[in-house]
């Protein structure tokens, strides 16, 4: 598991203009430090932090009882519901509430290529990118504004997609993953040997893995699964 590097947090200094509306804030978030991190951060900055938890019961508990205006949440949250299953859940009570979602992952459909979408008007910002506190200030005061100024003319994203992979090439590249051979993901996926083959070849080239008998193609390539989904503690 690659836990979230504290450095990214730890030099951060209190937001010292508070904001002119203090707006309520939820967040959600499995890990503990992390959690903890955000939830100090946003409340030294002004917002009402209603409640900082790590799964989708105490979300659900604590949205009813506060209606939050601003939900932060993250997408993997270990076992059970995702974030984006949250996020459907809480749009479904309050149409109006902002949503931020503060992930690693950058493509949804490397956990489930069943996930709901993103809600419109969902604002997505990779923890890796967050450096500092007036960053997530600016996060939940945007996520305000959008629902404020309604989000009926929003683009409603599919995916979290970074990269423009197809669902096919996902799939290959998580059965790579987990070392299947390509006798095996043929069988998987009723097609030829030669069929299968020639994909991962195609995918190789799209990832500007040279095709070198020096380079192990199925090591890269599952590299650069687990760079698509960087909390890899979904595949131990």
């Amino acid at each position: 598991m690659r836990v979230f590097e504290p450095k990214h947090w730890s030099d951060m200094s209190p937001y010292e203009t508070r904001t002119e509306l203090e707006i309520s804030v939820l967040v959600v978030e499995d890990e503990a430090l992390t959690r903890t991190l955000i939830s100090k951060l946003l409340s030294n900055s002004g917002f009402r932090v209603v409640g900082a938890v790590a799964d989708a019961v105490n979300a659900m508990i604590l949205f009813r009882e506060h209606r939050p205006q601003v939900v932060m949440i993250d997408i993997d949250l270990g076992g059970g519901p995702t974030g984006l299953d949250i996020a459907q859940a809480l749009r479904k009570l309050s149409p109006r509430v902002g949503l931020i979602f503060v992930s690693s992952i950058v493509d949804s459909r490397t956990i489930s290529p069943n996930l709901p979408p993103m809600p419109a008007g969902s604002i997505y910002v990779n923890k890796a990118d967050v450096n500092n506190s007036e960053q997530l200030i600016e996060l939940v005061q945007r996520a305000f504004q959008v629902i404020q100024s309604g989000v009926a003319n929003v683009k409603n994203p599919a995916h979290l997609t970074i990269e423009p992979f197809t669902d096919v090439q996902l799939e290959l590249m998580r059965m790579i993953s987990l070392g299947m051979s390509n006798a095996a993901i043929a069988a998987a996926r009723y097609t030829t040997i030669k069929s299968t083959e020639n994909s991962i070849a195609r995918l190789a080239k799209k990832l500007n893995i040279p095709s070198e008998s020096t380079n192990n193609q199925r090591v890269l390539i599952a590299r650069a699964f687990y760079r698509l989904n960087a909390s890899s503690k979904l595949y131990e």
